[in-house]
Parts: C-alpha cells; structure tokens; sequence
C-alpha cells in the first residue's frame, strides 16, 4: 500500500496511547479515520489533537470483548465512510508483573478477553469487508511477549502469543490475495498502559506509571510511524524497540538458558 490518502482506517483502542498515536499518523498521511475504544472522552481528545476540521473521522464507543459490539462497529464504519481498507486490532491492557500463581482468574480472563478476544471479534467483523478492497491491510499489535514468555506477564503473554499465532495463520491463508497482514512486537512503549491495569488501587497509579516509564524504551509516536511504514513495505512482521529486539536476540542466541536469563532482568520488576 504505497499511500494512505484517502483510505479508510479502522482502529480499536484509538482514545490514548499507541492507537491515539496511530490516528494522527494515519490522519497526517490523508487517512479517513473509524476510531472505537470504550472511553468516549479520550476518542474526542484524539480527534481535536488530529484538528479535523472536514469530518474525516468517525468516533464510536465499542467494548472490543463483545462481538456485537465489534460486528456493529464494523458496520457503522463502513455505513459512514462506505469502506474500510486497513484495520489495526490495537485495543489491549496489562496487568502490573505477577507471578502466575498471583494473578486472580477474575484479572487472567480480563486481560485474555481483550487482547485475545478483542483481535479476534475485530477479525471475524471486517475481514469479510476487507476481501473485497482491491487492496487491504490487517494489522494486529502483538508484543515482545508474542515472542518471548516474559517473567510475571503469564496473562499478557499468553494474549499475544495468540495474536500472533492468529495472525501468522492468516498470513498463510490469505496467500494470493490482495490483503496483506502485519504483526507488530513492539518492547516497552510510554503510554498509559500501566496506569490503566486493572490489579492497580487508585493511590499506586501514578508511582506504578512512573517506574514502567522509566523502563519503556519506545516513545508511542515513533512506534506509529515504524507501523505505517512497515504497511507500506508489506512487511508480515515488525519489532519495534532495542529491548525487544535484545530479548529476542537472547532467546534465540541462548534457546536452553534465556529462561534464567530474562529471569534475573525481570524478577526485580515491580511498578506497584
């Protein structure tokens, strides 16, 4: 896909963070824009930083875990801006690090039913869509912890080990067609993600957003635009991040001990 004027470009999680970054970058290179995301308020905040002044955006308030939801979702985007050509699952949470053993079931599920869940009912409501553009892309934000199992993030990645399984499926399948499908690893980018999780008191936020701030490598801006120039190179997959693409590189240089190794960079994790 060599230009994004006057595509159309639906993305979940689209109020805050990585997804908020993605809209003004779409919206920058000429995107019209169907942005979902379950906080209304930061939806509009996306759409005044964009400063549309011409109605290119659409804004819907969408629970990604309930496939109604996302089936009118996709049907309310295409009502409106008659298509759709690129869509980017990007609506995910996380838990502060937690042992396994830790995590209640009620949190586990959560954050399962979002990443998981929400990629794949925001698959199943605009592929069919997506078959017929004479040229689509799928975009699916997975994780360093898509690639790696990650010290205290067993719900997390768990989540992105299925996003990306899902998408190197597709991959496979939608060989000889006209939509492309990109995973994205991103390592540690600064957004809110931290602050949102779900196992946090209200009094821990600020301090837990400070520390993970401190670790996260990835600005959320420059994530975006390494995301949209992989779509325009077709890329089936993307790391963005020297600490992911360190993490892997361990992994991959030291199969029967990177265990131990992420171990002792991890364990001392703590943001609460």
């Amino acid at each position: 896909m060599k230009t994004f004027d006057g595509k159309i470009v639906a993305i979940t999680g689209a109020g805050s963070g990585l997804g908020r970054a993605l809209a003004l970058e779409f919206f920058k290179a000429g995107a019209h824009l169907a942005l979902c995301d379950l906080n209304i308020h930061g939806l509009e905040e996306t759409r005044q930083l964009t400063g549309d002044t011409f109605g290119r955006i659409s804004l819907h308030r969408v629970d990604v875990t309930d496939r109604a939801q996302m089936r009118q979702f996709a049907q309310e985007a295409i009502a409106h801006h008659h298509q759709v050509d690129i869509l980017v699952n990007n609506a995910g949470i996380s838990l502060t690090p937690t042992p396994f053993e830790g995590i209640s079931d009620e949190f586990f599920e959560k954050v399962i039913a979002v990443n998981m869940w929400g990629v794949y009912n925001g698959t199943r409501a605009f592929l069919p869509h997506l078959r017929t553009r004479p040229e689509a892309s799928l975009v699916n934000i997975s994780s360093l912890a898509g690639l790696v199992g990650l010290y205290g993030y067993a719900p997390y990645a768990m989540s992105k080990f299925a996003v990306r399984g899902l998408s190197e499926t597709l991959q496979s399948e939608l060989v000889g067609t006209k939509i492309s499908v990109l995973v994205v690893h991103p390592g540690g980018v600064k957004t809110n993600i931290i602050r949102n999780a779900p196992d946090l008191e209200e009094s821990q936020r600020d301090a837990a957003h400070q520390n993970f701030s401190r670790m996260a490598l990835l600005d959320a801006d420059s994530a975006a635009r390494q995301i949209l120039r992989a779509i325009r190179q077709k890329k089936n997959r993307i790391i963005l991040g020297t600490d992911a693409k360190l993490v892997n590189a361990i992994r991959q240089l030291f199969p029967g001990n990177f265990p131990s190794i992420l171990h002792a960079i991890f364990s001392k994790a703590a943001f609460k």
